[in-house]
């Protein structure tokens, strides 16, 4: 990280002097109004705001709590260590990611004087942006989308280690310094530099934690595959290739995403097909054969039951249409 950046985010607070000072613990009232112990985003960034930065207060413990928005913690230096949902104890340090949703609950330990953590504080309306730089049809930030902006998610935490991570950390450190030297975190450029942060992680799946609460790794990474190799792609070629059983991932990525691996495959495909053909010349069963499927007559029946119509009428409808 920038050092005179780094510099800035060592220096001590108001409140944290005032905790050095008094021994004393959080004030509750500085971070929520409710009766359970709820970060209110209006409190901590201001009513009307979708995204600010913060340095994490270092000197006490933080008690449980949850949020009613999305906190991500990176830590610049040191070590900062959680307990998510009263049970699970992850010690994040230098270079790690944290993303929690509104739902997870989680107590903090206190920090050092060199243990350096920022939070960003995100709404669940600018990953907006973000999600839809992903693009229609990717699986894995579909299922991001749906556990970090539904109304009533359930607990999930997720852990990447991106030391060393340069793309990454550059785009974290872009964050952090537009909120630090400029008055803007919610302007545009903020949103598309959260877009690019999110295509980094899912193209470094395998930089997540196991120690990731609320979702197993391998969904993510069969996720991941599916994205990748639709057009060949197969629930026993994936099991091979991660060395576990078939009943497991079935199980797994029912679980996390309500559907089955056949059933994501299959939107995936078709997905991909209905873009093929809106942006393509290639003749229908060109097509097909591109998405995965060698019976055209199969293609062309499910096409139908998806889209209500065949895939040539599908390519006459104008693409402003709201209904393609």
């Amino acid at each position: 990280m920038n050092q005179d950046l780094l510099d800035r985010l060592r220096k001590i607070t108001a409140e944290e002097r005032a905790l050095l000072e008094t021994g004393g613990g959080i004030r509750r009232e500085r971070y929520s109004s409710e009766g359970e112990f709820t970060v209110d985003s209006d409190r901590v960034i201001g009513p009307g705001r979708l995204m600010d930065v913060s340095t994490h207060t270092r000197f006490a413990y933080f008690p449980q709590h949850r949020h009613n928005y999305v906190e991500i913690m990176y830590v610049c230096a040191g070590s900062i260590t959680h307990i998510l949902n009263g049970e699970k104890t992850v010690v994040l340090r230098e270079g790690d990611l944290l993303f929690l949703n509104q739902s997870c609950r989680h107590e903090i330990l206190p920090a050092g004087e060199e243990d350096i953590g920022v939070n960003i504080i995100v709404l669940p309306q600018f990953f907006h942006t973000a999600f839809g730089m992903l693009g229609k049809g990717n699986s894995m930030s579909d299922f991001l989308l749906h556990c970090l902006t539904q109304e009533d998610p359930a607990p999930l935490s997720l852990q990447f280690h991106t030391a060393g991570l340069l793309p990454v950390q550059n785009l974290i450190e872009n964050l952090i310094w537009s909120a630090v030297y400029h008055d803007d975190p919610d302007s545009r450029l903020n949103q598309l530099t959260m877009g690019l942060l999110l295509q980094q992680l899912l193209r470094h799946a395998e930089r997540l934690s196991t120690d990731s609460a609320g979702m197993d790794k391998i969904v993510l990474r069969a996720l991941r595959y599916i994205d990748d190799h639709y057009a060949d792609a197969s629930l026993e070629e994936f099991s091979r290739a991660v060395h576990r059983p078939l009943a497991e991932i079935s199980r797994a990525v029912h679980r996390e995403t309500g559907s089955t691996f056949k059933e994501l495959l299959q939107k995936k495909r078709f997905q991909e097909a209905a873009s093929l053909l809106q942006n393509t010349s290639l003749p229908v069963s060109d097509v097909a054969y591109a998405v995965g499927y060698s019976n055209t007559s199969y293609f062309h029946r499910r096409f139908r039951e998806i889209f209500g119509v065949s895939p040539r009428e599908y390519r006459e409808i104008p693409a402003s249409d709201p209904h393609k």
